[in-house]
Parts: structure tokens; sequence; C-alpha cells
């Protein structure tokens, strides 16, 4: 991902986060790994998981999904994902969380496939007009 776009991720991740307030407990944007993907921790349960750490997680195949710590090692099992759009306004995602917090299942069970990864598309486009 180039620099513009790669600026643009993490500040549209920030911005996610900052619409979820003090929900947030931790935030990570990995860029290195080949696929870009982001983290965000957050302190809200699911009704039928409450025991399992929540997190919003995005990546550039996928966009947005929930998912839960199921193992206290760090692996994760998605439980929904967003769809709709692979970069959607950072409202919709706080009411996707909210949502599924409610007990209402806001999304998919299986996971959108938007582009594939570094797809010659205008996410890059895209995620730059979030850049500062």
């Amino acid at each position: 991902m180039t620099s513009p776009a790669a600026g643009g991720l993490i500040n549209y991740v920030r911005t996610v986060a900052g619409d979820l307030g003090d929900d947030v407990y931790e935030v990570d944007v990995d860029l290195e790994s080949g696929l870009a993907t982001a983290i965000i921790l957050v302190h809200s349960k699911v009704p039928t998981l409450v025991d399992c750490p929540l997190l919003l997680t995005w990546d550039e195949v996928s966009g947005w999904a929930l998912r839960v710590e199921t193992d206290g090692w760090g692996d994760t099992t998605a439980i929904e994902f967003m769809g709709e759009d692979i970069l959607p306004e950072p409202g919709l995602v706080r009411d996707f969380l909210q949502e599924a917090v409610d007990g209402r299942n806001p999304g998919m069970l299986q996971p959108p496939s938007f582009r594939l990864p570094n797809a010659g598309d205008d996410l890059e486009d895209r995620l730059a007009r979030f850049a500062a």
C-alpha cells in the first residue's frame, strides 16, 4: 500500500476508534504483513459470548468484521461481517458494533470478498482521502 493510502488507513481506523469513544481498549494497524489489517479491541461484549474479548477487525479483502478471542492466546473467530462496503463511514461501523452488543445480528456470517489483496482498484484512492 502506498504512503497516502497507508496514512489514510491509519487515520480512518483512528476515526472509527474515536467514534467508539471509551469502549476502545486497544488499536493496531498492520501494513507490513502483505495484507493491510486493523484491529480495535473493545470493552463491550456480545450477549452470547460474554466471557470472550471482542474485537472489530478490518482487512483489505473483507472489510469490517466482529471477532471474539477464543483461547486466551490471541486466536480469534469471526462471528459476523459488516458487508455492504469495504470502507463504510465510521459511524456505520459504530452502529454495527452497537447492534451486535444489543443482541441483534447486524452482519453476515460469510465474509464478503470485496476485492483481491493489492488489487488495482480505487481502495488506495479512497483511503488517501483520509490522509492528513
